[in-house]
């Protein structure tokens, strides 16, 4: 999965927008497929169920963004905007990765419709189109540069088989993204851990996977 993928790739554009303000009503798409895909996944969303969301025919849909697939990845591109936390070179390995994993976690808690995407994309995303290149979550890519920064200066590694950088570094971005699908509310019962909890159990776990405690 890509986050940062360009859409203009798409082959051909049909249709014309609607009459306004082009860029308005771009964003009305992109809004109307951020909560389509959001609940169904890119197989069970359909364009017309976005356009009409969206209040514009499937034409405009097209012009501006060539398709479905197109759409997609505008989407994906869209939830993820910001500018992801920096590698810290202060403290210990461990330290440092620990932070790196909370702050991936305060990234992704501010965009509530990335965990559900990113997972979605993971389970059911267009497998089958082989026309564009493999791509990938960046958060992944980051955090598989930590870990593996953490275990090259000395980081604590644990006894025994360590799972390699980028299938650790999967494995926490999921883990984060899991623990953030549906987290507790403000009407959640009583005992219910709250997100600074969840945070404060995701990073230890994480760290184990890591390997680096």
């Amino acid at each position: 999965m890509s986050l940062t993928i360009e859409y203009g790739s798409e082959k051909k554009r049909v249709g014309r927008p609607r009459d306004g303000d082009p860029d308005e009503t771009r964003k009305e798409i992109l809004r109307a497929a951020e909560r389509a895909f959001a609940a169904a996944g890119f197989s069970g969303a359909t364009t017309r169920q976005i356009a009409g969301e969206a209040r514009v025919n499937v034409a405009t849909l097209h012009y501006h963004f060539g398709g479905k697939k197109g759409l997609y990845r505008a989407v994906l591109a869209e939830v993820a905007l910001g500018e992801l936390p920096p590698l810290s070179e202060a403290g210990s390995p461990t330290d440092r990765l620990r932070r790196m994993i909370g702050a991936l976690f305060d990234f992704t808690a501010k965009r509530v419709s990335l965990p559900r995407l990113a997972l979605l994309d993971d389970l059911a995303g267009p497998v089958d189109d082989t026309s564009e290149p493999p791509v990938e979550d960046r958060r992944i890519g980051l955090m598989g540069s930590a870990v593996r920064s953490s275990r090259n200066v000395g980081g604590a590694v644990k006894a025994g088989p360590s799972l390699p950088p980028d299938e650790a570094a999967r494995l926490i971005v999921r883990m984060i993204d899991l623990a953030l699908v549906d987290p507790p509310g403000k009407d959640a019962p009583a005992g219910a851990r709250d997100v600074g909890t969840v945070r404060e159990s995701v990073v230890e776990a994480a760290l184990r996977i890591a390997g680096v405690v």
